[in-house]
C-alpha cells in the first residue's frame, strides 16, 4: 500500500501551520486575564478590617473597594508591583500578606529556622544526657552505707508480708 504522492512543500506547510497553532495557543494560555491578576494581587494584600483574611478572601465593603481599585489600576496599564506599591504607600507594610525582607522584618523570616535548630540541639542534648550506662542498673555498685535497689525491695516485701 502506498501513500498518495504529496508535494514536498505541503508537508512543510502543514508542520508550519501546526507549529503556529501551538505557539499561538501557548501565548494565549500564558496571558492572564485582568480578573486573574486582580485575584493574584488581592491574595498578596491583607484586609485592613478583617483579621487574618486577605482581600481576595474577605467579603467586607473595604475589601470590595480595594479589589475595584486594583482592577481600575490594572486597566490603566499598571504592573502588579506598581499596584502593590500603591497600597503599601497608602497603608504601610502591614497590608502585605508576607512581610518584606528588609529592616527588622528579616527576623520574621529567620527566627522560625533558628527556633527549629535550637529545639533540635536541645532535644539531642537531652537525649544524650539521659542515656543509661551499658550495664544493668543493678550492676552499678552501691556506695558504702547504701543498699542496692533489689535489697531494698526485698525488705519492703518482708514488711508488707507482716500486714497480710
Amino acid at each position: 500500500m502506498t501513500l498518495p504522492s504529496t508535494n514536498k512543500y505541503t508537508g512543510f506547510a502543514m508542520m508550519a501551520l501546526i507549529t503556529l497553532i501551538l505557539f499561538s495557543s501557548a501565548a494565549f494560555a500564558t496571558e492572564k486575564s485582568i480578573d486573574d491578576r486582580v485575584n493574584e494581587i488581592a491574595y498578596h494584600l491583607m484586609c485592613p478590617v478583617c483579621q487574618g483574611q486577605s482581600v481576595a478572601e474577605s467579603n467586607s465593603n473595604l475589601a470590595n473597594d480595594i479589589r475595584m481599585i486594583i482592577k481600575k489600576q490594572l486597566e490603566e496599564g499598571k504592573t502588579n508591583q506598581e499596584v502593590l506599591d500603591y497600597f503599601v504607600k497608602r497603608y504601610g507594610d502591614s497590608i502585605l500578606s508576607s512581610p518584606p525582607t528588609k529592616g527588622i522584618n528579616w527576623l520574621l523570616w529567620i527566627m522560625p529556622g533558628v527556633a527549629v535548630a535550637l529545639g533540635a540541639v536541645g532535644i539531642a542534648l537531652f537525649l544524650h544526657k539521659s542515656k543509661r550506662p551499658e550495664g544493668d542498673v543493678e550492676s552499678i555498685p552501691a556506695e558504702p552505707g547504701e543498699e542496692s535497689e533489689s535489697e531494698y525491695l526485698k525488705k519492703v516485701d518482708e514488711e508488707l508480708k507482716k500486714y497480710e
